[in-house]
C-alpha cells in the first residue's frame, strides 16, 4: 500500500475521535508465503499463547494475565501492562503482516524499538519477535479477535476489530496470469478511537472471540475423554486411567454444564506462586519407585495442563527453583567446564560452598528477562520456568548425585564475511545430568534466544548419533544465545534452518559437550562403582571373620590362631613360622588362580575375598582339630578343595 494510503488511514482513525466511525482497511501480507497465515502455521494452542506473551514481552510489560474461561473456553484474554501501540503501530500491524518492523529503522521510527540498538525493546529488552505474525498466530484460536491497546500519556484508546479470511476462499487471488503475484488479502480490520478514563494507564489486551471448534476440542482434551469413554465401555478393551491433573469436563451439548469437576492439585486459597509449586510436586510425586520410568506429561495431564507447561517453558521467565547457573557449591551437585574443543576433555570445576557457576565464570544468562521482572499468570496460576534440579529421585546406580556441565563460547568464524556466517555467534550452555529427569518432556537440549524459545526440547540433541540411548534420558540442557542464531529460526519460530551455519556450529558445540559430559560420566561411574565395591569387599571380609570367631567361640575356642598365605618369595619363612605356631599356607596352592589374564579392579577384590575365606576355612579346620594329623601338602590340599567349593559358580 502506498505512503499515502497509510497517511489516509491514520487520519480516518483521528477523526473516529469526533465522529466515532471507524476506518476500515484490507489486511495484506508483505509476501506470499504467509498466504497461508489464516489457515494457522503453529503446532499447537500453547504456541499462539506463547506469540501473545513475546509481543507483550517486547512491549516492556512487567505482567501479562491469561484468562482462557477453562473448562468451557468460550473465549480468551490476554492482557499485559505494556507500553501499548499507537495507531500508526496498529496500521503497520495490517498492512504489514509478516513485515515486521522490529529491528528495522520503522521501529525506531514507530518506537517500538530502543532509539540507538535496533535489537532492543524501548526499554532494553533482546526482542524475541521479529517476523510481524505473531499478533496473526491466533488464527490458531479463532478467524474473530479484538484488540484493545493505550499508550500512557494518550486521552484515548485504540481499538482494532480483525477479522481473518480462510485461505481457502482467497488462494486463488495469489497470482495474475502469466504469474505476476499480487498482495494476498488476510481478512479485514476496523479500527477506531474512544476516550480513555485514565490518561496515564497503558497496555494491551487481545480477546479472542469466537474460538474455533477445533480449538475448543483441543484444550478441553476431548480427544482424551473419548477415548477413556470408550474403553470404559468396551469390556474387552484395556481399561484407560483419566488423566491425574486435568482442568475439569463439560456436558457435551450443554451451555456450561461440568460433567467431571477438575482434579487440580492445589486448593482455591493458594496463591498464584504456590498453584505453581503444587503442580511440580504432584509431578514429582508421581516418582514412587526406582523401576518407574519417569513422568510423562501426555499421560498423566490433560491438554490444558500440558498447554500451561509448555508456555511457561518457552516464556523468558524466572526458574521456579533457581537458575542451574546460581546452584551453589558445597551441596550434592558435582560441577565441571566444558572445553570448547572438539575433542576437549571438560574440566572439575572446584566450587566453594557458596560459589556458583554464574560467579565463578563471570556467566550473564539472566532468570528471566534481559531487563525488569516479567511475570505471566494463566487463569490465576504464576508461570514458572519447570526445569527442576533438586530433589530429583535417585537410583540404584553408583552415580547418585547431580552432575552439572558448563561452558560458555564466542565464535567470530575467523572473520570471514557475514553474509556467509550469519555474523558473529555468542552463547552459553549448560548440560544437566540426574539419574532421571522430570518430566520425560524435559530430557534433550533447547534453545533459547533472548532468554525465550519457540522449540521445545529436542530429545536428539541436535542428532548426536551415537549408542547414548540412555544417558540422553538423563540429561536436561539449555543453550542460551546472546548474539547470533536469529537469522536461523523459522517462521514458526518452533524449528530451525539446520543449514545455517549458526545452527551447524551450535550441533558440534553441543555433541563435543556431550562426549565430555560422557566420558566424564563412564569415569566417575567406574570410580564409584569401585569404591563401592571395596566397601562392599571390607564388609565381606569382616562379615567372614566374625563368623569364624563365633563359631570357634560357641564350641569354647576364645584364641583364634593366626593364619598366614604366603607369596612364592616367602615359602622358605614357613617352617619358622610354623613353630611359632602360627597356620603358613602358600598363596599360590591354596587360592585357585583367575582365569582371566588381566588383573581387573573387580578381580583384585574377589581374590582378596577368596584369600579371606581361605584364611576363615584354615582356621575352623584348625579350631575343630582336623588338620593336626595331616601333612602340611594335605593342609594345603583340603583348604583348596574346599576354597574350590566355596567359589564355585553357578
Amino acid at each position: 500500500m502506498a505512503e499515502q494510503d497509510e497517511q489516509h488511514i491514520l487520519l480516518r482513525i483521528a477523526d473516529s475521535e469526533k465522529s466515532r466511525e471507524p476506518a476500515d482497511f484490507k489486511l495484506e501480507t508483505d509476501e506470499k508465503v504467509l498466504a497461508r497465515i489464516t489457515e494457522g502455521i503453529y503446532r499447537q494452542p500453547a504456541s499462539a499463547l506463547r506469540e501473545l506473551v513475546s509481543n507483550a514481552h517486547d512491549a516492556d510489560a512487567t505482567e501479562v494475565v491469561i484468562l482462557t474461561d477453562a473448562p468451557r473456553f468460550s473465549e480468551i484474554t490476554v492482557r499485559d501492562d505494556g507500553c501499548g501501540m499507537s495507531p500508526e503501530v496498529l496500521v503497520h500491524l495490517g498492512l504489514h503482516i509478516g513485515g515486521s518492523a522490529k529491528r528495522t529503522a520503522k521501529g525506531r521510527e514507530l518506537g517500538i524499538t530502543d532509539s540507538e540498538r535496533l535489537d532492543r525493546s524501548p526499554g532494553g529488552r533482546k526482542l524475541i519477535g521479529k517476523l510481524g505474525i505473531g499478533m496473526f498466530s491466533v488464527a490458531q484460536f479463532t478467524n474473530h479477535f479484538l484488540v484493545i491497546t493505550k499508550q500512557a500519556g494518550d486521552e484515548f484508546r485504540t481499538v482494532a476489530d480483525f477479522t481473518l479470511r480462510k485461505t481457502e476462499a482467497t488462494q486463488k487471488t495469489l497470482a495474475l496470469d502469466g504469474g505476476e503475484e499480487r498482495p494476498y488479502e488476510a481478512g479485514h480490520v476496523s479500527i477506531w478511537r474512544e476516550p480513555a478514563a485514565d490518561k496515564d494507564s497503558h497496555g494491551t489486551e487481545v480477546k479472542l472471540l469466537d474460538l474455533l471448534p477445533r480449538t475448543r476440542a483441543e484444550l478441553a482434551s476431548d480427544d482424551m475423554w473419548a477415548k477413556h469413554d470408550f474403553q470404559a465401555e468396551d469390556p474387552d478393551a484395556p481399561k484407560l486411567s483419566e488423566p491425574r491433573i486435568h482442568i475439569g469436563r463439560m456436558q457435551a451439548g450443554t451451555q456450561g454444564l461440568l460433567a467431571k469437576q477438575g482434579a487440580l492439585p492445589w486448593g482455591a486459597s493458594d496463591q498464584p506462586h504456590e498453584r505453581f509449586g503444587k503442580l511440580v510436586a504432584a509431578l514429582r510425586a508421581l516418582i514412587t519407585t526406582d523401576r518407574d520410568s519417569g513422568v510423562d506429561l501426555q499421560l498423566v495431564c490433560d491438554h490444558y495442563f500440558q498447554t500451561l507447561w509448555s508456555l511457561a517453558l518457552s516464556a523468558p521467565l524466572a526458574y521456579f527453583e533457581r537458575h542451574p547457573f546460581d546452584i551453589e557449591g558445597g551441596g550434592e551437585v558435582m560441577f565441571f567446564e566444558v572445553e570448547n574443543k572438539l575433542k576437549g576433555q571438560a574440566s572439575l570445576l572446584d566450587l566453594g560452598e557458596g560459589q556458583t557457576p554464574r560467579s565463578a565464570l563471570d556467566l550473564t544468562a539472566p532468570n528471566g528477562p534481559t531487563v525488569g521482572t516479567f511475570d505471566v499468570f494463566m487463569d490465576g496460576v504464576q508461570l514458572f520456568r519447570p526445569i527442576l534440579f533438586y530433589n530429583l529421585p535417585k537410583t540404584q546406580s553408583a552415580l547418585k548425585n547431580p552432575l552439572l556441565f558448563v561452558g560458555r563460547h564466542t565464535e567470530d568464524f575467523g572473520g570471514r564475511s557475514a553474509q556467509l556466517t550469519g555474523g558473529p555467534l555468542a552463547f552459553e550452555a549448560y548440560l544437566f545430568w540426574s539419574p532421571k529427569i522430570i518430566p520425560k518432556q524435559h530430557q534433550g537440549v533447547v534453545l533459547r534466544v533472548g532468554n525465550a524459545s519457540g522449540a521445545l526440547f529436542d530429545a536428539t540433541f541436535m542428532g548426536y548419533e551415537t549408542s547414548e540411548s540412555f544417558r540422553r534420558e538423563q540429561v536436561t540442557a539449555e543453550i542460551f544465545v546472546h548474539q547470533g542464531l536469529d537469522a536461523a529460526i523459522n517462521i514458526d519460530r518452533e524449528s530451525f534452518n539446520f543449514a545455517h551455519p549458526h545452527y551447524q556450529f551450535l550441533m558440534r558445540w553441543l555433541h563435543s559437550a556431550f562426549r565430555q559430559f560422557s566420558n566424564r560420566h563412564k569415569e566417575l561411574g567406574k570410580q564409584r562403582r569401585i569404591v563401592r565395591k571395596r566397601f562392599e569387599s571390607v564388609q565381606a571380609q569382616e562379615r567372614v571373620a566374625e563368623k569364624v570367631e563365633n563359631a570357634l567361640r560357641s564350641r569354647g575356642i576364645e584364641d583364634v590362631p593366626p593364619v598366614v598365605l604366603l607369596e612364592p618369595e616367602r615359602v622358605s619363612e614357613a617352617a619358622q613360622l610354623r613353630e611359632n605356631g602360627t597356620i603358613a599356607l602358600r598363596k599360590s596352592f591354596v587360592v585357585p588362580p583367575s582365569g582371566q589374564q588381566r588383573r581387573s579392579a573387580d578381580e583384585t577384590l574377589r581374590r582378596a575375598l577368596a584369600e579371606k575365606k581361605a584364611v576363615a576355612i584354615a582356621q575352623l579346620l584348625h579350631g575343630m582339630g582336623l588338620l593336626e594329623r595331616l601333612s602340611y601338602e594335605d593342609q594345603e590340599q583340603l583348604i583348596r578343595d574346599i576354597l574350590e567349593i566355596v567359589l564355585l559358580e553357578n
